[in-house]
């Protein structure tokens, strides 16, 4: 049970920069009168919401909260228990605040101001913003009975008041933890399909080279074979050249003697070539001088002629002489090419021959390599092992996974019959159909009280079927306003005396607000006392009204709250 005890304020509303306070007494009714617009909505009304939930009860904007005069400022402390355990919710705007105090000491804020509400309500408070309108006032502009709420918001309300949104919770987290095994289902399947193609792809790269060592081992052979048959063919025209190539060296010695000769013969022509150029010279000398050089005898023309005549002779021979030297040089320069081309040939044959040699050790290399390739395949074994070990590795993790799926499968289904069992049809249902003949029962209760005849139930969706005492079937919107209000207030105090038998919302206050002052006649008047005659027993009961004439001596006290110089006060009576 929640049990408030003060509500203390400044520059809230109409109220100045002083604090104010109202103390929930002990088990008292408390009538609160006072004109409108001088504070008694912001003082009880709005000041419990604000402080609790963080916005006003009436429909105002929160900045309009802040005194428009003072502007700043703004804070509401309420104290209350819950059990042994002492609270105190500090709000404030202009700056703006909220803290929440456990036995004098500062619960820990969480980074948003949202999740600490929602620590309020969920942990502490045990109820939302709607619940606790519904089970604490009535009759207010701003409120909405529970008749008028959609069903959405009755289903809420009950489910708060029964204390089994928990179920609520429990559902979302299920939903959130479904929703969860889905993405790993499928992440899991996504695994074994990917493992299953792995283990395809390694079957067929086992095959393959399974394959491709036989057909490798195969083609090695033949080109074995194939290489064994082309040095056979090699040999065999290397025997036949070199046949060919063994005249070479007496081939080369007459070379080099013919070459021997042909230098000879060149000396030969250059020597005569100058013997007959000195000749010419002479022949020029006679021709162009008159006397000796020497002795500077002067020579005659006999015997120039003469001279001339036999040196024409000499260099006649020596011409003779160069043909014949010529023409021996070139019979054996014929001879030296010849011979020379057969040389060139023979050596081309050697190279042949060499060429072939290497060709021959070069295949006799390459047997050698494909015989032992051959003769050792372990890399072939080696990467037919490794396949196999990577397989078996795969099939293992196929294996651990099927077996996860098939665990997340499980848990997921665990989690359908959860979730389908915390649905609103559900246990939700169960408990909320076992609830409806004591709710339906206490509602008529008091009606009964206010003399309002009339067989009144809800159904499991929350939908009311009201009969009269002639059975004829009404709803909720054929009353009159007077009749609404007693089938408001019998709701009101049933969904209290639910709370109080679940100790979920139950809490020690309640505010009527101007029902006195609605189309109440004077007889519902009287019974509504009556009631909150035998409520005030263990409940504090404050009622907002206009008419004070025959109701105060009826109330343990009096609040009255007056506006000065465009502030309100409290004057306790």
């Amino acid at each position: 049970m929640i049990k408030f005890k003060q509500v203390k304020f400044k520059n809230f509303g109409s109220f100045g920069n002083y604090i104010t306070t109202i103390d929930f007494g002990e088990n008292e009714m408390t009538l609160v009168t006072g004109s409108n617009g001088h504070g008694k909505s912001y003082a009880l009304l709005d000041s419990i919401t604000f402080a609790l939930f963080g916005k006003p009860f009436r429909k105002i904007n929160i900045p309009q909260l802040v005194n428009s005069i003072n502007q700043k400022n703004c804070l509401v402390e309420l104290y209350f228990c819950i059990g042994s355990d002492e609270y105190k919710v500090i709000r404030g705007l202009k700056p703006k605040k909220f803290e929440i105090y456990k036995n004098d000491e500062l619960i820990k804020q969480n980074a948003k101001s949202k999740d600490y509400q929602k620590f309020l309500e969920e942990q502490i408070l045990k109820m939302n913003y709607k619940s606790f309108t519904q089970i604490v006032t009535l009759g207010s502009s701003s409120f909405i009975p529970f008749m008028q709420l959609t069903p959405a918001d009755r289903r809420e309300v009950i489910e708060d008041i029964l204390d089994i949104n928990i179920f609520s919770t429990m559902n979302v987290v299920i939903k959130g933890k479904i929703s969860s095994l889905k993405e790993q289902i499928k992440e899991k399947s996504n695994e074994i399909e990917l493992l299953q193609e792995k283990i395809k792809i390694q079957e067929q790269n086992i095959s393959s080279l399974n394959k491709n060592k036989n057909e490798n081992i195969k083609n090695n052979l033949e080109k074995i074979q194939q290489a064994n048959q082309e040095i056979t063919s090699i040999v065999e025209e290397v025997s036949k050249l070199e046949v060919m190539v063994n005249d070479l060296p007496s081939h080369e010695e007459s070379q080099k003697s013919l070459e021997r000769k042909m230098t000879k013969k060149k000396d030969a022509i250059v020597d005569t070539i100058k013997d007959r150029k000195n000749i010419e010279k002479s022949v020029l000398f006679y021709n162009e001088n008159e006397n000796c050089p020497v002795c500077s005898q002067t020579l005659s023309n006999e015997f120039k002629n003469k001279k001339i005549e036999e040196l024409n002779n000499e260099i006649k021979d020596k011409e003779t002489e160069v043909e014949k030297l010529k023409q021996e040089f070139f019979i054996i320069k014929e001879k030296s090419d010849g011979l020379n081309e057969i040389i060139n040939e023979l050596k081309d044959i050697v190279f042949s021959i060499s060429e072939k040699q290497n060709t021959v050790n070069g295949l006799k290399r390459y047997i050698n390599s494909l015989s032992s390739t051959v003769q050792d395949m372990d890399s072939f074994d080696e990467s037919i092992s490794e396949a196999e070990s990577t397989k078996t590795e795969y099939i293992s993790d196929m294996e651990n996974c099927s077996s996860e799926l098939n665990e997340l499968k499980t848990k997921k289904n665990n989690m359908d019959i959860l979730s389908l069992l915390l649905k609103d049809s559900g246990i939700k249902s169960k408990i909320i159909k076992n609830y409806l003949p004591t709710i339906n029962e206490i509602i008529n209760k008091y009606l009964n009280y206010m003399n309002f005849f009339v067989s009144f139930s809800l159904d499991e969706e929350f939908n009311e079927v009201i009969k009269s005492r002639h059975r004829d079937v009404f709803s909720y919107m054929n009353f009159s306003e007077g009749e609404k209000s007693r089938i408001d207030l019998a709701i009101l105090l049933a969904w209290r005396e639910i709370a109080k038998i679940k100790n979920s919302a139950h809490c020690n206050i309640l505010i009527l607000d101007e029902v006195f002052d609605s189309s109440m006649d004077s007889v519902g008047a009287e019974d509504l006392m009556q009631i909150l005659r035998n409520l005030s027993n263990n409940t504090n009961i404050f009622v907002i009204t206009h008419k004070t004439d025959n109701l105060s001596d009826r109330f343990h006290r009096t609040i009255s709250f007056k506006k000065k110089n465009n502030f309100s006060r409290i004057n306790l009576k």
